[in-house]
């Protein structure tokens, strides 16, 4: 009985040797992720699909000392490829095998690092060379959106995580060097290292931020200084968030500076054309004047205007307007602001109105547009709730001794009456057609 069981526990274990191999199923890449092989060292690339996003210091980003990465700002990107991972030495030799190891480590699965801006175009030249790709440094603007997560973007702090350490390699847990790559937990695209390790070399040249809406910006087109972005082991957590910017001579070398690389299609299938987008601003003219208007994108698409100029209401409307705050026409009631519109849509037949509240704000939280600048510095929320409640307290005891308290008005009430908007400076909404 015994041994019929273990000749059958026996046959069992030899039968599956005995058996032809299963051949290993090959899954390939999707168009959304490339690996590229180069001498014999592959990596791999991360297709970022193109869209819209407000770049430098969001409510998520803004930091009070900090001042290069404002103003935030719209800015339009189109599909690119991103390496998931910075160059590693491993990748450097394969390209560069008569450059040595910069690195002082060299440890081959470790970021590349003294490398300056030109080794790194003496790079992607031959890689370009070795894989027909035309590969390349990314712009500033790409590098942002792509360590922001892209279309799948949480509006995380650092790329990833809200914690830094959890998703880089920096000051307060890297010991003071550099680590290999892809040990922390990647963003929300799959890409690792964005705000540790090492800081990356970006294409552009230094620049202060414009309030511009042009796609795929470049950077400005002469100065001396090129783009360097993301922490690093050498770089404490406040100074590691994706929107930090830092600027060195292009034939700067450190420890703490390597890059990635980036990559255009231009015969992607997925790159296709597809329906024809608004144009990001118009111009337009009324009676020799030039109006601008710039596109505040959504679900619902409308061109908002610059603020309407004292002068510029004369022109239209004949007579000044009640009051001049810069330049600017405000203090105009709501039916000589719609007067005003209807008039304009008159001139250039276009459906134009009035800019409500609630779509200036969305302009201006987009980066869009810029509110002018107040003459008198306005009360913060905490002095709004400070006043409604000592007008709460006192209230019963003014009523009780008949003394009339005087306190400024509360502005978030204010603009439920009729005069918040005589305030405002007015604003043309175009719709998208």
């Amino acid at each position: 009985m015994y041994k019929r069981w273990l000749y059958g526990i026996i046959l069992l274990l030899l039968i599956p040797s005995s058996l032809p191999a299963r051949k290993r199923v090959h899954i390939p890449d999707s168009l959304y992720t490339l690996t590229i092989e180069a001498n014999g060292v592959s990596f791999r690339m991360r297709r970022v699909e193109g869209g819209s996003f407000i770049m430098g210091a969001t409510p998520d980003q803004y930091d009070p000392d900090t001042y290069t990465d404002k103003p935030a700002h719209l800015v339009f990107l189109s599909p690119f490829y991103i390496a998931t991972t910075e160059v590693t030495n491993r990748l450097w030799d394969s390209i560069m095998p008569d450059r040595e190891t910069l690195s002082p480590e060299g440890y081959p699965g470790y970021p590349i690092s003294y490398v300056n801006w030109f080794d790194c175009q003496e790079f992607v030249h031959r890689l370009d060379s070795l894989t027909g790709l035309p590969f390349r440094l990314p712009t500033e603007a790409e590098w942002e959106y792509a360590a922001r997560g892209g279309e799948y973007s949480q509006a995380f702090r650092f790329a990833g995580d809200d914690c830094a350490k959890n998703v880089g390699w920096t000051y307060s847990c890297a010991g003071q060097w550099t680590h290999p790559i892809a040990r922390k937990r990647p963003n929300e695209l799959g890409l690792y290292d964005m705000t540790g390790n090492v800081s990356e070399w970006c294409q552009d040249i230094y620049g202060a931020y414009q309030l511009s809406t042009t796609p795929n910006p470049q950077g400005p087109d002469t100065g001396s200084y090129r783009i360097v972005r993301g922490g690093s082991y050498d770089e404490c957590e406040a100074n590691s968030h994706l929107s930090v910017r830092r600027w060195y001579a292009p034939e700067t070398t450190a420890g703490y500076i390597g890059f990635r690389v980036a990559l255009t299609l231009p015969d992607d299938p997925m790159m296709q054309k597809g329906p024809e987008e608004p144009a990001l601003s118009k111009n337009v003219r009324f009676k020799g004047r030039k109006l601008h208007f710039a596109l505040v994108p959504g679900e619902q698409p409308y061109y908002i205007s610059d603020e309407i100029t004292a002068s510029f209401w004369k022109k239209i409307n004949g007579l000044a307007p009640p009051n001049n705050e810069q330049g600017i026409a405000i203090g105009m009631p709501l039916n000589e602001r719609v007067q005003f519109a209807e008039e304009c849509s008159r001139i250039v037949n276009l459906p134009l109105s009035v800019a409500t509240i609630a779509e200036t704000d969305t302009a201006i939280q987009k980066g869009v547009v810029v509110p002018i600048k107040k003459k008198e510095k306005e009360r913060s929320t905490r002095s709004v709730q400070r006043n409604r409640r000592a007008r709460e307290k006192l209230s019963p005891w003014t009523e009780l001794v008949g003394v009339k308290l005087s306190l400024p008005d509360d502005p978030i009430l204010l603009q439920f009456k009729g005069e918040a908007n005589e305030k405002r400076p007015l604003r043309l909404i175009l719709r998208v057609q």
